[in-house]
């Protein structure tokens, strides 16, 4: 983790405060920027309940202007906040209750066959399935309310603004940013940054279709 100079913060600072202003967030105290290597270079990511760390990545260090960091923050913000509720409520309902019905009916079926020698085997296998389950079935949920994120966020910054971002970081062809765009696992938990993009246009389109 890198930590900016003074002089660099304070315009990321103003930059970041402004867009949380345009987000209607009051609880904001930012006190540290840093460059990290996250896993994915087209999101930045805040720490702590009331924003104070704002973790930025490093290989768009000196590629966006300091006014092109907003719609990444504003993303970011919503996400840390009334977004982080929504998919909790998610995580509740597509993860919690099926995994308590499930529970339910495996400790039925140990019961049942307590005496088994297949038992404990069945067990540890029905539970690693039904966790791999519920995880993919949470996934699409996920991913849905990352793209939702980015239409509250581009509502707040422009949407023009925002798309013009993404088709800017889109263009540098970051190799993280490459290798989600080419599927695997993460894609089914987090949307690339071409359905980033995609996202937005849609709804620009059906906006100027209206």
């Amino acid at each position: 983790m890198t930590v900016i100079g003074e002089s660099r913060r304070c315009v990321y600072y103003r930059s970041a405060r402004e867009v949380a202003g345009q987000c209607g967030i009051s609880r904001f105290d930012l006190k540290r920027v840093s460059w990290v290597w996250p896993d994915q270079s087209d999101t930045c990511r805040f720490l702590g309940r009331n924003h104070e760390v704002l973790l930025l990545p490093k290989a768009l260090a000196g590629r966006l202007q300091p006014p092109e960091w907003g719609p990444l923050i504003a993303a970011s913000i919503i996400l840390s906040s009334s977004a982080g509720k929504m998919i909790k409520r998610e995580a509740l309902t597509w993860l919690v209750l099926p995994a308590v019905l499930i529970g339910v009916i495996l400790t039925a079926v140990a019961l049942s066959f307590l005496k088994e020698p297949w038992t404990p085997g069945f067990l540890d296998a029905a539970g690693a399935i039904s966790f791999a389950f519920l995880v993919f079935l949470f996934a699409p949920a996920l991913k849905k309310r990352s793209l939702f994120v980015d239409r509250l966020a581009a509502a707040v910054v422009g949407r023009d603004n925002f798309l013009r971002v993404l088709q800017k970081i889109d263009a540098m062809g970051l190799k993280d940013v490459e290798r989600l765009k080419g599927g695997g696992l993460r894609r089914r938990f987090k949307p690339s940054i071409t359905e980033r993009i995609d996202n937005l246009q849609r709804i620009m389109a059906r906006l100027r279709s209206n």
